[in-house]
């Protein structure tokens, strides 16, 4: 079920600033509001509180730079991984600043994100585009390194159910990494169809999003979790 309202509200507010691009953060909640788990995560604007978040939440974290300018994170070296204390934190925060102040002099920045690290799981990715000739279509595959090298995704036309859900796992050559090898845990199959199924309702019923990119989107034994998300609107 889609908390339709509050998630138009944030869409209408970025429409009013000329903006078609959402940052990570405003992404994220409007997958949460679509029912989506995303991780833990809180958009700090001192080093005294990503401090607080981070032990609030547990080390290791994440951070990342938040700004409707910056769509590219890495390529601003606006990301830190793996921080185990208030002082890594405190180093990230600030050096993170400077790397998206020198990547665009003078841009808005809303914050750093700081995030809980995932340790386990396995990483995939889900994302929808716009087709001229058959409209949304939705895509899954493996994430990191498999998608890039080895593209090894699965398509279909949204609106998608059970089935279709089912297939798309199972067409990509990687289905036997989520079943579990070499000792690996098995990936939880029925969480990652429910959040396939989410975000084709998600886009069918909100015709003003364009794309969304769900990269990773890491499946465990139980349960899955968005670690980073962008969406782009019409």
């Amino acid at each position: 079920m889609i908390d339709r309202e509050p998630a138009l509200s944030i869409i209408e507010n970025i429409k009013s600033q000329g903006r078609n691009a959402l940052t990570e953060y405003e992404s994220k909640r409007i997958l949460s509001l679509c029912g989506i788990p995303a991780t833990k995560e809180v958009l700090a604007t001192s080093p005294e509180e990503a401090v607080k978040a981070a032990k609030d939440m547990g080390f290791p974290v994440v951070m990342k730079v938040v700004s409707p300018h910056i769509l590219h994170k890495t390529e601003a070296q606006g990301v830190r991984i793996n921080l185990r204390s208030a002082q890594e934190v405190t180093r990230a925060f600030d050096e993170i600043l400077q790397n998206a102040n020198r990547y665009e002099p003078n841009l808005k920045i809303d914050g750093i994100l700081v995030q809980e690290m995932v340790m386990e799981g396995v990483e995939t990715i889900v994302g929808t585009t716009y087709d001229e000739t058959f409209g949304p279509t939705i895509m899954f595959g493996l994430g990191g390194i498999y998608v890039e090298v080895l593209k090894d995704v699965s398509f279909r036309i949204i609106p998608i159910n059970l089935h279709d859900a089912e297939e798309m796992i199972h067409d990509i050559k990687g289905y036997e990494i989520l079943r579990g090898v070499r000792g690996r845990d098995a990936s939880d199959i029925e969480a990652l169809m429910d959040t396939l199924i989410k975000v084709s309702s998600m886009v069918e019923q909100m015709k003003m999003i364009k794309s969304v990119d769900i990269n990773p989107l890491f499946v465990g034994k139980k349960g899955v979790k968005a670690a980073d998300a962008r969406i782009i609107l019409m």
